[in-house]
């Protein structure tokens, strides 16, 4: 940080007889007396993001000064560098609010608040915070926006004040006072990116009687484009239609100014298995290329691109479809298919006659799948390729001024376990209830699981027509954290879980029933009296994974999966499985409907709810204690499956919550208001059921559609089917009955809140 003192000279001074003579001195020279020296606070440096040894110093730099009236930051934002991190933080600076609040005469922490503190629209108008507080979201002409828009800026001075979060230090961590901190939507950046080089995009804020301007500078450091996802296969069905079908292989590439590098992982379980040639595919659009480099791939021939041999020379002739190439297992040029084990080859000389006078030809038809970059091997030769260690080919593409490298990577791994299975991985903790909860909706079922001072209880609600339709053993599953069951039991290694002395299986008496009955451990079949039972006869069956002891084809640590003979499961019936589980119970429900249910009660740790759909109104009821009440801003979520919503009305919940005209709340007389007052669709409401706000309201309702990410933001990233009951923790309440009601299509839906001592 710099303070840079600057004296101001008067540019001339008329003398006259009436001067004091203080100001004359050595034979009457005049001594000018200087005036304060007016002080500007300014800083520069590059963006940071991370801390300790994670800490990296980025492209992108800061430039603060204060003077005047008006502290301005200026960023340079690197949009390469931002959006190939793809996240959505920039970088991040401290300020040294010691010089912060000599210049303001004022502490920018203690004496700042949401009255005087606040962000401006270009207009002038008051915009508030938007962001983490004080911080902004704007969109591209600056005005105010959620996180739907293009930039945020944090500003980390409130740490520790009631409801406000940062992303470092959680909002507890005062040695993060002073960070700024620069990010935006990646998505949205991502999209605009080529029409922001070269702009402006200017945030301003007022503080007390000073003002607040930050203006993010966009340029590129390096023309280049990047892409990655999974490698995809074409599958032709009876009629000739293609198709393309994902597989679990993946790819990466960037194309820059000077070289282009491409890298595959390849699962060669999976590849080996589908019996293929081709690894997979994806498209390197030649267009994008040009754009980047200035050559056009397709422009070119077997003199100016070709493969490298192994004294890094031209090869004579590409082995593969052209441009293409076989190589062996360390990456050189392989003679064929034959003593090859991978090969390559780009879409873009379809069509075009090669130096032998060949049409140059491809296994899929250019003109359909023009561009599309394809990598395989000879499946008979893998037993030549090290597992988990890479190797690469060369080739070079020759411009008009330079040669351009162009390097393909291959990695080859005995197995790659999908990013997710699917299930539900919510885990609601610290919300409302002291225990940790959590579940989901997966598809027709739902599962949910939660802690108490008893133990755990895991509650699924199961379509049979659907799992007797499809022969589904496995129906549904939901991960509960190893870390989550650690810390609740108080034990520090969850092997403990293996010692049958501490996690057994229990009769419905409560006694004993022997060894587990599932051929994975721990797990239990049982009949549909709770007793125990082999896989023939059972109605039920669960078990619990982590570290090694997983099961086939599932992989998620900490996955609870529920599973059924679907030839044994009774539509109505209720099936229950007990187990100890140290000095707790263990307790999984699982209830069998031939109809979607349109009733539900049940209990969320110290908390019980219930829902009805009746013919004409949906009914929810949430019980609640003010002595489980803590400084959160939930008391509970519970799920009701949106499948069962929609069958029951006719009507397509995710559609209508996105039109105040089809989905809205209601006043308690039955007037329709203009809008929802907690995310949308949700309610804060006040004691007499009248729309209120986060400061003024005794509660609030959210219900998580199948398409809320695109509603806005809301308090969990994946939830659907989620019912999510909250409170203000600084609200005085009063015990009592609260009602909340809205309407959808033409349908009521009432939320009621009791609210106990």
């Amino acid at each position: 940080m710099k303070k840079i003192f600057v004296y101001l000279a008067l540019a001339s001074l008329t003398l006259t007889a009436c001067h004091n003579k203080a100001y004359f001195e050595n034979d009457g020279i005049p001594v000018i007396p200087a005036d304060p020296p007016v002080i500007v606070y300014e800083d520069s440096g590059s963006l940071v993001t991370g801390t300790g040894s994670d800490q990296v110093e980025l492209n992108s730099t800061y430039a603060w000064k204060a003077e005047g009236n008006v502290i301005t930051v200026d960023i340079q934002f690197d949009l390469a560098e931002y959006v190939k991190s793809g996240g959505w933080e920039l970088g991040y600076f401290m300020w040294d609010l010691a010089s912060i609040n000599d210049f303001l005469g004022f502490s920018v922490i203690g004496d700042t608040t949401e009255d005087n503190f606040y962000g401006v629209n270009p207009d002038g108008s008051n915009a508030g915070l938007t962001s983490y507080k004080p911080g902004m979201w704007i969109n591209q002409d600056g005005t105010a926006s959620g996180s739907g828009g293009l930039n945020y800026w944090q500003w980390y001075l409130w740490t520790g004040r009631d409801g406000i979060y940062y992303d470092y230090g959680g909002g507890t961590d005062t040695a993060f006072n002073g960070l700024f901190l620069i990010g935006g939507n990646p998505s949205n950046i991502a999209a605009k990116q080529a029409e922001l080089i070269g702009t402006t995009v200017t945030s301003k804020a007022k503080i007390k009687d000073f003002d607040l301007v930050i203006n993010l500078h966009y340029y590129l450091s390096e023309k280049s484009a990047e892409g990655s996802g999974k490698l995809v296969q074409f599958q032709e069905d009876e009629d000739g239609n293609v198709s393309e079908v994902e597989t679990l292989s993946s790819y990466t590439y960037k194309i820059g100014e000077n070289s282009m590098d491409i890298n595959v992982v390849v699962n060669t379980e999976e590849w080996t298995e589908s019996g293929s040639w081709e690894i997979g595919h994806f498209k390197l659009d030649r267009a994008q290329f040009k754009d980047v480099t200035g050559i056009g791939p397709a422009e070119l021939d077997e003199n100016t691109f070709y493969a490298l041999d192994d004294f890094g020379d031209p090869v004579e002739e590409m082995t593969s479809y052209k441009p293409g190439m076989w190589v062996d297992e360390n990456g050189l040029p392989a003679e064929g298919w034959s003593p090859g084990v991978v090969y390559w080859q780009w879409y873009v000389w379809g069509g075009k006659t090669d130096k032998n006078g060949k049409t140059i030809g491809y296994d899929y038809d250019y003109e359909k799948y023009p561009d599309v970059f394809v990598v395989g091997g000879n499946p008979g030769n893998v037993s030549k390729i090290t597992f988990e260690e890479p190797f690469n080919t060369s080739a070079v593409l020759v411009g008009a001024d330079k040669e351009y490298p162009v390097t393909i990577t291959y990695t080859f791994l005995e197995q790659i376990l999908p990013e997710t299975e699917g299930y539900p991985e919510g885990v609601f903790e610290g919300t409302g209830s002291p225990y940790p909860y959590g579940g989901g909706a997966d598809g027709e079922h739902t599962i949910q699981w939660s802690f108490d001072e008893t133990g755990l209880t895991v509650d699924v609600d199961a379509y049979l027509p659907t799992i007797q339709a499809n022969g589904d053993w496995i129906f549904t599953a939901a991960t509960i954290p190893t870390d989550v069951i650690t810390a609740y039991l108080g034990i520090s290694d969850i092997e403990k879980l293996f010692d049958t002395s501490y996690f057994y299986p229990l009769n419905p008496d409560g006694s004993p029933s022997g060894s587990w009955t599932c051929a994975n451990t721990p797990g239990q079949w049982v009949h549909a009296d709770g007793t125990s039972s082999g896989w023939s006869d059972g109605a039920m069956y669960w078990w619990y994974q982590w570290g090694e002891h997983k099961y086939e084809g599932h992989f998620t640590e900490g996955l609870f999966l529920v599973g059924t003979n679907p030839g044994n499961a009774v539509a109505g019936e209720t099936v229950v499985s007990k187990a100890q589980l140290g000095d707790k119970l263990l307790t999984v429900k699982v209830t069998f409907h031939g109809e979607y249910p349109t009733a539900k009660a049940g209990k969320v740790g110290p908390f019980e709810y219930s829902w009805t759909m009746a013919d004409g109104a949906f009914d929810v009821v949430a019980n609640v204690s003010l002595a489980q009440k803590d400084e959160s801003w939930a008391w509970m979520g519970f799920f009701i499956n949106e499948a069962w919503i929609n069958a029951k009305y006719g009507v397509n919940l995710s559609e209508l919550a996105t039109s105040l005209e089809n989905f809205y709340p209601v006043d308690a007389a039955g007037n329709k208001l203009e809008s929802w007052t907690s995310y949308v669709p949700g309610m804060w409401f006040l004691e007499d059921g009248g729309p209120g706000a986060y400061n003024t309201g005794v509660s609030f309702w959210q219900y998580y559609t199948s398409n809320f990410a695109d509603l806005g933001p809301h308090d969990f990233d994946n939830a659907p089917g989620l019912m999510y009951v909250g409170k203000n923790p600084g609200y005085e309440f009063k015990p009592g009955t609260y009602v909340s009601k809205a309407k959808f299509a033409d349908y009521n839906f009432t939320f009621t809140i009791n609210i106990a001592e």
